[in-house]
């Protein structure tokens, strides 16, 4: 007995069946939200690293102001930074330390402490403080 297969057979589909098409819609659809994901999150952490850059730099600038200016003149104050950073706000707060502050012998009316906050815009995280000591000259007799 001799047995033929069919050439054609009539139940034999050609192309992708509904559900193989479905679940790889639902692979690539998982893979972009999982991109777009790390993605959002990517440019998150960059305005925070752009944010701690500027602010650092524009901190220091503040503070050796403050040195400059002279110990008599160190004083709280705020305002805004000129030129690319008039978003940027800084504030300062100064206190006088003395002996008990210290543990130094003498120390009356020789530091100050100044402590500075760079803000950006009304957000509250974006905030970054920074604190030092000012020491008065001594002048040598």
């Amino acid at each position: 007995m001799m047995f033929f297969w069919p050439l054609h057979r009539k139940n034999r589909s050609d192309g992708f069946t509904l559900l193989e098409v479905m679940v790889a819609v639902a692979i690539i659809a998982i893979s972009f939200v999982s991109l777009l994901g790390s993605q959002s999150q990517s440019i998150s952490y960059a305005a925070i690293s752009r944010f701690e850059t500027v602010a650092s730099l524009l901190a220091r600038q503040k503070i050796a102001e403050i040195q400059v200016a002279g110990f008599d003149d160190v004083q709280a104050g705020q305002g805004d930074f000129e030129g690319d950073f008039t978003d940027f706000h800084w504030q300062a707060e100064v206190e006088d330390l003395s002996e008990d502050d210290t543990g130094i012998p003498g120390a009356e009316d020789m530091l100050k402490l100044v402590a500075l906050t760079v803000s950006r815009g009304t957000d509250e995280d974006m905030v970054l403080q920074v604190r030092t000591v000012v020491m008065k000259k001594i002048e040598a007799k």
